[in-house]
């Protein structure tokens, strides 16, 4: 077995204990590899046919400052739960075979996965359909009209999906997103209304 297979699947609690070779929380990402582990990844996905958005702080980093925000830990990914929950352990074997650190969180329609390689983390996560006009994951919902009219953006002469219209998008998740604010806690650059909330 190789060793990204291993630590793959390792319990929570050992992982714990490892995690610090593969990515640091709450420091910034080397953003040349941040763009090198991004385009891999757009690659695998567009190849096995899988439709996703970049989102949150990877979103709001291209969009204001034309790259990754030099502080963000991690890049941001948003994939249709009906696409990704079904298909979640292809997708996790699809990334160990491509020599990634892949761990999954299997909680239904909100799971999760996390990959990690040349210390980048790229969090995937799952979004469903509420039935009551949103997306949620486990404890935000956006409005669904954000996925149905994405936007491209073009990043190293690549074009990827973002939730549009952007500007809205990310006035909705940040409220005043064009103030950057260092900090990784939630409640300060989050919008303060918190209509982002479940």
């Amino acid at each position: 077995m190789r060793q990204n297979e291993i630590i793959s699947s390792l319990s929570l609690e050992d992982w714990k204990r490892v995690r610090n070779k593969y990515h640091i929380p709450n420091k910034g990402m080397n953003v040349e590899k941040a763009a090198k582990v991004l385009f891999e990844v757009d690659d695998l996905l567009r190849e096995n046919d899988i439709y996703y958005f970049l989102s949150c702080g990877t979103a709001l980093g291209f969009y204001r400052d034309g790259g990754f925000i030099p502080w963000d830990d991690e890049i941001d990914i948003d994939i249709f739960s009906e696409i990704f929950v079904p298909r979640l352990q292809e997708i996790k074997d699809l990334f160990i075979n491509a020599g990634y650190v892949a761990r999954a969180t299997y909680r239904g329609k909100t799971s999760k996965m996390s990959i990690f390689k040349d210390g980048i983390k790229v969090a995937f996560g799952a979004i469903y359909d509420n039935e009551s006009g949103y997306r949620c994951d486990l404890k935000q919902k956006f409005p669904s009209k954000f996925f149905d009219n994405p936007e491209d953006f073009l990043f190293n002469g690549r074009l990827f999906k973002m939730p549009g219209p952007l500007n809205e998008y990310l006035t909705f998740i940040y409220g005043d997103w064009k103030t950057p604010i260092k900090s990784y806690d939630i409640n300060e650059y989050l919008n303060k209304d918190q209509q982002w909330r479940k």
